[in-house]
């Protein structure tokens, strides 16, 4: 699909500037200069050619009471197909790629409700698959989750206001609601006037209620990622990498990521289940591997990195998730 101007600008809309409104659609229609018909039609085309991969909000696994990893693992070639098999019907398990690491080529993200079960299913995956090797890179703190690309620079960039970062992520139990709840937050929303309506009525609230519910979550980072994902792939962003960091203060290097380097998409401090020294992992994207180069260079300045592993995708082995 070819965009057009008015796309490019709706899209833009969408992923940066998502209302908290009742009916955002006809909010974006006034700022684009369009009807409110022509704008959900739109939106529909481009969720229809995978150009939008949904709209709505990511629940931040910790609220959820879950633990998850970064796995990096040694498959044997000969196995890859039968570990992408297996993979696909694995929900918990996401960002899995063939990455260019000269030891352990795939690299994929897995959660689960604990610490024991996530590792009880790692391993019964690892050995499924007769894995030579493989390192688990627990999620230690979660500093920031903002998948947007800008599609006129051709380079992921966050529009990141955070000035400071939270030490714990609250349960649903904590902030005295339901799981139900947060897990009805993660499902997409209609492409309708009234996209929360039907959500609000479920759990007994107004639209406007629930609306502030979910600016509140935001705040306290249980809620983020608020507005639409794109499939980069779709807008030109041909190319991601996975930057690992090793350097003094692993701590404060992530929290400098996550809060100066706007093209970071996931920045997380991890610990290892062997010995490893690159704890402080981000996301980059990009047109082309230039952009990321350049973004690799301000991530440096900041973390005063004593070596870093830069690891771009060779294949995305589940393409196409929106979790």
């Amino acid at each position: 699909m070819q965009l057009d101007e008015v796309d490019k600008k709706l899209l833009m809309e969408l992923e940066y500037h998502f209302p908290y409104s009742p009916t955002p659609f006809y909010e974006i229609s006034r700022r684009l200069g369009i009807s409110e018909d022509e704008t959900i039609d739109r939106i529909k085309k481009l969720v229809d050619v995978e150009i939008i991969k949904r709209i709505g909000m990511y629940i931040n696994f910790r609220a959820k009471g879950m633990d998850g990893a970064l796995v990096a693992a040694q498959i044997p070639l000969e196995n890859l197909e039968k570990y992408r098999r297996i993979t696909l019907g694995i929900r918990e398990l996401t960002h899995n790629f063939i990455r260019n690491h000269p030891k352990y080529n795939v690299w994929f993200v897995i959660k689960a409700e604990n610490r024991e079960k996530l590792d009880y299913n790692i391993k019964n995956l690892m050995e499924e698959v007769n894995a030579k090797d493989y390192i688990v890179l627990y999620s230690k703190k979660s500093l920031k989750l903002s998948v947007k690309y800008d599609i006129i620079r051709g380079i992921s960039w966050s529009e990141n206001n955070e000035t400071t970062l939270p030490e714990k992520i609250p349960t649903a139990e904590e902030l005295g609601i339901s799981k139900e709840l947060l897990k009805a937050l993660s499902v997409p929303l209609p492409i309708t006037k009234r996209p929360f309506k039907e959500l609000a009525e479920k759990f007994n609230m107004t639209e406007d209620q629930l609306i502030d519910l979910i600016k509140e979550l935001k705040d306290k980072h249980v809620v983020k990622d608020y507005g639409a994902t794109l499939n980069g792939e779709k807008v030109g962003i041909k190319e991601n990498a996975m930057l690992l960091i090793d350097t003094e203060d692993i701590e404060k290097a992530c929290e400098n990521i996550a809060l100066h380097i706007n093209e970071a998409t996931h920045v997380v401090l991890r610990e290892s289940n062997k010995p490893w020294d690159y704890l402080c992992y981000c996301m980059l994207h990009g047109k082309d591997k230039q952009v990321i180069f350049n973004a690799v260079k301000k991530v440096i300045g900041e973390t005063d990195a004593k070596s870093y592993m830069l690891l771009f995708s060779l294949e995305n082995l589940k393409p196409g998730i929106v979790m």
